[in-house]
């Protein structure tokens, strides 16, 4: 059975490779959990995250468990346990993590992997690639990709990805805030490399600092936004400030 998630440490840097395009590198609840487990017990040296996939396609979705007909029928919690909660644990980390978390799009992410676009914090796509939510298609409610869509995209933005199914381009989903940033697919890597590198550069209370402010800064008010603001700050610079004593 292929490995579709793999996952690769490479100093500060957690790569996160898919490696099943030729499959659509559709994701098990098995191999979703392994993500979110690496995620949640991080490396405190890693300072950067980064999702990509080996092959033209980011990922197609996953390994479906909802039962088809004919078969037995599971119950409310059983269908919660086993099709609900391992997605939503997977988006929870990736929001989580105490780094920054970069996706990487060369062709289609659709489904469960259009919501781990939206989970990460930085996406840089290909201008081929695109972007839906197809699981109306089969009358399933996407409420879970919806909840890794919600708050990173505009309410009209998710409803027409949802309802209408089709996919959108490179483009609309810079537009909509889905992707951060488009190039030519020949300079994909490279944008990638410089973006990586850059990152990497800093030092890792600064860039756990950054995550933290845009994970719990948002939320709040004005006021509240600049304590947290100056908390985090003050905290991360007294950390660096004690490693420079001599």
């Amino acid at each position: 059975m292929t490995e579709v998630v793999e996952l690769i440490r490479r100093d500060a840097l957690l790569d996160v490779v898919l490696n099943d395009s030729e499959g659509g590198n559709l994701i098990s609840n098995e191999e979703g959990d392994k993500l979110a487990e690496a995620l949640t017990a991080l490396d405190p040296a890693v300072k950067l995250v980064r999702i990509r996939a080996k092959g033209h396609d980011f990922c197609k979705g996953r390994v479906s468990l909802v039962p088809k007909p004919g078969t037995a029928v599971l119950s409310g919690l059983e269908l919660k346990q086993k099709v609900a909660e391992p997605a939503l644990r997977v988006y929870e980390a990736l929001r989580n993590v105490p780094v920054p978390v970069l996706s990487v799009v060369r062709g289609a992410a659709h489904g469960y992997g259009c919501g781990l676009v939206a989970a990460s914090d930085i996406t840089v796509a290909a201008d081929i690639a695109e972007f839906s939510v197809p699981e109306l298609e089969r009358n399933i409610p996407p409420t879970l990709v919806m909840t890794a869509l919600m708050g990173r995209i505009p309410h009209k933005a998710i409803a027409q990805l949802v309802l209408s199914r089709e996919p959108i381009s490179a483009a609309q989903a810079l537009e909509w805030g889905l992707v951060t940033k488009v190039v030519a697919p020949a300079d994909l890597d490279a944008e990638v490399e410089r973006l990586t590198d850059t990152i990497l550069a800093y030092a890792p209370e600064s860039v756990r600092a950054v995550k933290e402010y845009m994970r719990h800064g948002p939320g709040l008010s004005g006021q509240a936004q600049a304590s947290l603001a100056a908390n985090i700050a003050a905290t991360a610079l007294s950390a660096r400030f004690v490693q420079m004593k001599p």
